[in-house]
């Protein structure tokens, strides 16, 4: 038996996907099967070199094992930071057991801790993600609405003024109109028009423009099969309850949820008058690669957001990459995280560390300093469409 480990050759693109589609699809009915182009239009569409992109094991040419690893431009607080995408982490049924899983993602992570990649992203299950240096993390607020509530607040007659208009490949000038909106954001993923779309309809996802007669005013990513909206961007935050009844309008639902970052403050701030509840919760699994890139871009985004304590603080952290003795500094919006020689004031060890600087519970931060735990979590979170 022949047996390659690496990444996925361009020759192989087709035989790639119907496997990872066989993997994870096979006992879907006929009627609803899923297939990874249609899910996620902006991996797996050949432009984007989905067969580069995977790291495989194949036994006489055919692909036993893939772990997905997709390459993310993003920027925080204006600090620009290069991501580690973790997708369709699967084994074929017949090659179960033999730790193709183990050494694909092995291999992902060695390409990323050689080309500077900051922080790595993944969905799934905990336990099993821990062993690869994963934890949950990013705080995000969780909002419920429905029609009483509104109705409740704004009056028995409540109706949208607004028309809804779904948004397709060829418009260009609104799918421009979604960038600059999405761009406002204090954390974003690089987008452009050249993808722009493609990322709107991942994720079984219809992105949708709102008018006002002839005025754009916002728009609106809605799954299919759920009540979740992955994204909602009006131009005005005063239109966005007019903004949420178009959207039960165009859904045909009564009630809807969406996830809002801790650092928009603005929206956050409206929905807590209207809505039916709130939840926090986790948005994401990662590893920290880059600590010290990590901490000082979304420290300096909750910085721009909150007021933060003042002062200087020493971390050891026992990273998955690499230790990392960094200094700290807060002082009003100035955030600098440092290399240092200095002694530590907290030791901690990595999915501890994870913990620590960007979820919602850490046992090490009940040991910094009062200053310091005000600094933690820091604002990270991630948008539905962002992810891998």
């Amino acid at each position: 038996m022949e047996l390659y480990k690496g990444r996925c050759k361009k020759e192989y693109t087709d035989h790639l996907i119907e496997t990872l589609d066989d993997i994870f699809f096979f006992e879907d009915e006929p009627e609803t099967k899923r297939d990874f182009l249609g899910i996620l239009p902006k991996l797996y569409k050949e432009q984007y070199n989905p067969a580069y992109n995977n790291l495989v094991v194949m036994e006489d040419d055919k692909v036993k094992g893939a772990v997905g690893l997709y390459p993310i431009d993003a920027t925080a607080a204006g600090r620009k930071l290069r991501i580690g995408g973790i997708g369709n982490v699967g084994v074929t049924r017949d090659c179960r057991g033999k730790g193709y899983m183990k050494e694909c993602m092995n291999m992902c992570l060695d390409i990323m801790k050689e080309d500077g990649t900051d922080y790595s992203l993944l969905g799934g299950h905990r336990q099993r993600y821990a062993y690869f240096g994963y934890e949950q993390c990013g705080p995000e607020y969780d909002f419920r609405i429905n029609m009483r509530n509104i109705r409740h607040c704004i009056g028995k007659d409540a109706k949208t003024t607004f028309t809804a208009r779904e948004i397709k490949p060829e418009d260009t000038d609104l799918l421009a109109k979604t960038i600059e909106l999405y761009n406002k954001g204090a954390y974003t993923i690089d987008r452009n028009p050249d993808n722009v779309y493609d990322i709107l309809a991942s994720w079984r996802s219809i992105p949708y423009a709102a008018f006002e007669g002839d005025e754009f005013k916002g728009y609106f990513v809605l799954q299919k099969f759920s009540n979740s909206i992955h994204e909602i961007c009006p131009v005005n935050i005063e239109d966005t309850l007019n903004l949420i009844m178009c959207i039960m309008e165009t859904a045909n639902k009564d009630s809807v949820s969406f996830s809002v970052p801790m650092w928009d403050t603005e929206m956050s701030s409206y929905m807590v008058k209207y809505c039916d509840g709130w939840d926090v919760s986790h948005s994401e699994m990662i590893n920290i690669l880059n600590y010290a890139n990590f901490i000082e871009a979304f420290l300096a985004v909750k910085a721009n957001t909150v007021k933060l304590v003042e002062g200087s603080i020493v971390l050891l952290i026992h990273g998955y990459k690499k230790d990392e003795r960094i200094e700290i500094t807060v002082s009003g919006t100035d955030v600098k995280v440092t290399e240092t020689d200095k002694p530590a004031d907290v030791e901690v060890e990595h999915l501890e560390a994870i913990r620590l600087v960007s979820s919602l519970y850490s046992e090490s931060r009940l040991a910094l300093p009062a200053f310091a735990q005000s600094w933690f979590p820091v604002y990270f979170s991630t948008a539905g469409q962002d992810n891998v």
